[in-house]
């Protein structure tokens, strides 16, 4: 919408920290945590013909589908949030 739009780039651009490009991480394996994949329909950064092979070859699992672009939480906000809770209360 355009109100949400006028509102996120009134606001100047964070300055991003270079630390994560130069500092080694120094754990030898990642935590398990339970991972899910959230593709939007309409995405054409991870399109749905290319994020869905991604999430099985690397992590085994099926992304669910939310009806946006790659913004989901502009586009979509209540039911992002209505997904991200429902995923928090299966932990």
């Amino acid at each position: 919408p355009d109100d949400v739009t006028e509102e996120a780039f009134s606001h100047e651009e964070p300055v991003m920290s270079d630390t994560p490009f130069g500092t080694v991480w120094q754990a030898e394996a990642w935590p398990f945590v339970k991972t899910r994949v959230l593709a939007g329909s309409r995405d054409r950064l991870f399109p749905l013909v290319f994020l869905p092979r991604l999430a099985r070859e690397r992590l085994g699992i099926a992304p669910e589908v939310i009806d946006s672009g790659h913004l989901a939480a502009l586009a979509r906000p209540g039911e992002l949030a209505a997904m991200l809770e429902r995923y928090a209360s299966e932990l």
